[in-house]
């Protein structure tokens, strides 16, 4: 019985050894599928939207070779903008897509941009010509590879792709109103903020200035009251009382002296002008422009003279692309 039990024994033994030999194989495939699984998994995820944006510029190199002269309101750009689309090694590129921003129109006075796409050519080469422009304007055109520039990412991306490559254009166009005739109501304030009814010398510098630029039939009219007030509806109603038919639009706002500083040079003055035009046709206030000036001169009195002839100057310029 004794010896039996031992041989029962080893062959149970033995058996254990020889299953747990037969397993080995199998823990080490469960091992490798598990290490490769793991593997897999930690694998980079792919680019974002605005990577590929990055990436799109980093190959695209856009230039801008032609920009057309100014034109007048109503009459068509006389020739096209032109840009060349390359590779990092200067080869030209197909169908690349350009996004292109432009002055399209006005609401209450101020620029509204619009964005339309152009393509490259086989030659790399593509064009922008303008619709007819509706509005004068004093303002730019830029251009960039197209994206999702609802993405706030790529379209940082887009901003700085298109200041570094100085991809932007001057949009110039005058006015046609220069011998429509036309009234000035400009309001100077003193340094105690308070209107000034006599004496417009805002008034008269754009006066001058506008002259000089080409415009005819055109003067200063008296509208202190409702210009201080600032209600555009009175200010209409009383300029049509007392230019009745005879003027196309009118130009108003206030001029303010913000600061006062003794320096070193003399003695600085800081200017704002506020300044809209209107149609005394229609009513609607086709410009408006706030615009801020310092001079400084030894002489108190000449500062700011000088302050308010330089304001005036620019306004004058901005109404030439404005109205």
């Amino acid at each position: 019985m004794k010896s039996t039990i031992r041989t029962g024994i080893y062959i149970t033994l033995a058996a254990s050894l020889v299953l747990s030999c037969a397993s080995t194989p199998k823990s080490t495939e469960i091992a490798n599928q598990l290490e490769e699984s793991i593997q897999e998994e930690v694998l980079p995820p792919p680019p974002t939207e605005a990577e590929l944006y990055a990436q799109k510029l980093a190959t695209t190199h856009i230039e801008l070779i032609a920009s057309p002269k100014e034109t007048t309101k109503g009459k068509i750009f006389a020739s096209p903008y032109q840009l060349t689309v390359k590779d990092t090694d200067g080869k030209p590129l197909d169908s690349v897509e350009i996004s292109v921003t432009y002055p399209a129109k006005r609401e209450n006075g101020l620029v509204v941009f619009s964005q339309t796409v152009i393509s490259s050519d086989a030659e790399g080469k593509a064009s922008f010509l303008p619709p007819v422009p509706e509005y004068a304007f004093n303002s730019e055109v830029s251009f960039t590879p197209n994206g999702d520039f609802s993405n706030p990412e790529i379209a940082a991306l887009a901003q700085s792709y298109t200041a570094e490559r100085a991809l932007k254009a001057p949009f110039k166009v005058q006015t046609n109103l220069k011998s429509a005739g036309g009234v000035i109501a400009l309001v100077d304030f003193n340094q105690n903020g308070n209107a000034i009814t006599s004496n417009p010398v805002s008034s008269s510098n754009l006066l001058m200035t506008l002259m000089k630029l080409g415009f005819t039939r055109i003067g200063n009219i008296d509208l202190t009251s409702q210009v201080v007030v600032g209600d555009d509806t009175k200010i209409f109603n009383r300029a049509k009382s007392i230019v009745g038919n005879t003027s196309q639009y009118l130009v108003y706002g206030t001029i303010k002296i913000d600061s006062t500083e003794k320096t070193d040079a003399g003695i600085s003055y800081t200017l704002t002008g506020i300044v809209k035009a209107m149609s005394l046709q229609t009513s609607e206030v086709t410009f408006a422009l706030e615009k801020t000036v310092t001079v400084t001169d030894k002489n108190d009195w000449n500062a700011l003279a000088n302050a308010r002839k330089t304001l005036a100057d620019e306004i004058a310029n901005e109404i030439k692309y404005g109205i």
